[in-house]
């Protein structure tokens, strides 16, 4: 969820305690018997999945942000389902689903409860779905290397990988949401984010999560976060080829995600169309934005997903980003990481980054168009 970033080397993240959710017992146990025909289908040991391509089948997706992660969106399975439902029938081919699990996994809480509803509902529909750890504030704010943060960390990804062991290999992990402030920050008393000790820390905790999933799951999908708000600007430093990455780059089912919400003076919520002005300047100046992950990820061979990007818009300019602009944003950028060969996708929350809850504005459309 973007909160408050600076162009490309200032970002900031307004980070919130998990809200608690009313019992889902009944919804869960309705929907879990609703689609465990589907799910039961698509379910396959995960032994069959080819993550050669994995990154490529995912194609485009949408994020559905301040739901699980921060307060803003109901939380009711049903009301997640038809976001879901709304997200397979536009024809997007998978969802992220943040979700904030604030250091525990607790499988009879409603918060796991509901999770996994919408989890094995979205598998049903054929979808890929990404799960993570967003909001871990406890982690990110005080992390120091030391043995007790690690084996928290080790703990909740294990807990998490064991419940959804017999999941279909449409479920996918991404380990830490934008490792930031401990893990390096372009402001604050925080490391910056190419101080090594900022690097190792980030290699360092993705690394202990990677190795609680891979206890449980040899070849579940898995992506990790550079630093700096998973930064498109620091992926090449903390991961400058595979052999940084944990197992030396043997790993096939193993990438790296990336956020990008660049130029902040245009794409930010504080952001302004003139910053561009015509949609000519704009592809120009995006080609000078991705240039240097398109050669990153090219000569590294590394697996790459987009796992946010977007326009932000703040109440009072609403009306400035409902033009073609904006929409050509979403399209050339979109059509662009895909050419690639990169999954993506944008995020979408019921505040300034709306997208489901704001279809006059026609982002969704543009978003699957191709040129």
């Amino acid at each position: 969820m973007p909160k408050m970033r600076l162009l490309a080397f200032l970002v900031l993240r307004a980070l919130a305690e998990e809200a608690c959710e009313p019992d889902a017992d009944a919804l869960v146990q309705t929907l879990t018997h609703k689609v465990a025909t589907n799910a039961s289908v698509a379910s396959h040991s995960s032994s069959s999945l080819d993550c050669s391509s994995v990154h490529v089948k995912m194609q485009r997706g949408i994020n559905i942000g301040n739901t699980f992660d921060y307060p803003g969106s109901s939380r009711k399975v049903e009301d997640v389902s038809k976001h879901v439902k709304w997200a397979q029938e536009q024809g997007f081919q998978h969802i992220r689903l943040p979700v904030t699990w604030d250091g525990h996994f607790d499988a009879d809480s409603s918060l796991a409860k509901s999770v996994t509803a919408v989890v094995d509902y979205a598998i049903g529909l054929g979808l890929y779905v990404v799960i993570n750890t967003h909001h871990e504030k406890w982690l990110k704010d005080h992390y120091d290397g030391s043995k007790h943060f690690q084996d928290q960390f080790w703990n909740l990804w294990k807990d998490i990988a064991t419940h959804f062991k017999n999941r279909s290999s449409l479920l996918i992990f991404e380990i830490l949401n934008e490792p930031e402030n401990a893990f390096g920050s372009w402001s604050g008393p925080w490391p910056k984010p190419f101080d090594q000790l900022s690097i190792d820390r980030t290699r360092e905790i993705n690394a202990v999560g990677y190795d609680a999933v891979r206890k449980v799951s040899q070849d579940r999908m898995v992506f990790l976060s550079p630093n700096a708000m998973a930064n498109i600007a620091t992926a090449s430093y903390v991961y400058p080829n595979p052999t940084n990455l944990p197992g030396d780059g043997s790993d096939a089912c193993l990438g790296v995600t990336v956020h990008t919400y660049d130029p902040w003076d245009f794409a930010g919520d504080t952001g302004h169309n003139s910053y561009y002005g015509t949609v000519e300047r704009m592809k120009l100046g995006l080609y000078d934005v991705f240039r240097d992950l398109h050669i990153w990820q090219f000569g590294s061979g590394t697996k790459l997903y987009i796992g946010e990007y977007g326009v932000g818009r703040r109440e009072c300019c609403y009306e400035e980003r409902n033009s073609e602009l904006v929409r050509e944003y979403y399209r050339f950028v979109a059509n662009h990481f895909r050419a690639n060969g990169w999954a993506c996708a944008a995020w979408d929350d019921p505040g300034w980054f709306a997208i489901y809850s704001k279809p006059e504005f026609g982002i969704h459309q543009h978003m699957l168009l191709p040129y």
